[in-house]
C-alpha cells in the first residue's frame, strides 16, 4: 500500500503511522476491528478485544479475568480450574450447581380465624 492508499477496509479512515489490526488481508482500525470482529464476554457483555486474554467454550466468550470467568454461584474465580457449563453458566462445583438459584420462599397460607370451636362466627 502506498500511504495515502493505506485506510480502514470499514470507515476508509487513515491508518498510516496509526495502530491497525488485520483480518482475512483487510487492514481495520481499532474501533471498526471491534465493531465487526470481537465477541462480547458472556460476564459482563464488554468486547473482548483481540489483544485480551480471553476463555471461549461451545460459543460463550469471557474475558480471561477472575471477574468475568468466575463461578456464577459463588463467584470463585476459574482460571485454570475445572468448571461445570450449565444453562449458558459457569459453576465451580456440583455443589455450587446444585445451589444456582435459591430456593423460592415459602409461601404462608392465610391466618385461619379461631372461632372458639364452633360451626360460624360468634353471635353478637
Amino acid at each position: 500500500w502506498h500511504l495515502g492508499h493505506f485506510c480502514c477496509f470499514e470507515c476508509e479512515g487513515p491508518l498510516g503511522g496509526g495502530r491497525y489490526l488485520l483480518r482475512h488481508g483487510r487492514a481495520y482500525c481499532p474501533p471498526c476491528h471491534q465493531a465487526q470482529h470481537t465477541h462480547l464476554c458472556d460476564a459482563c457483555a464488554g468486547h473482548i478485544g483481540p489483544d485480551q486474554p480471553h476463555m471461549t467454550h461451545r460459543g460463550q466468550h469471557w474475558h480471561a479475568l477472575p471477574g468475568c470467568f468466575c463461578c456464577a454461584a459463588c463467584g470463585r474465580p476459574l482460571l485454570g480450574l475445572p468448571f461445570l457449563p450449565r444453562g449458558g453458566r459457569l459453576f465451580c462445583s456440583r455443589l455450587c450447581w446444585a445451589q444456582r438459584d435459591p430456593p423460592p420462599a415459602p409461601q404462608n397460607p392465610p391466618a385461619r380465624r379461631s372461632w372458639g370451636g364452633g360451626t360460624g362466627p360468634p353471635a353478637g
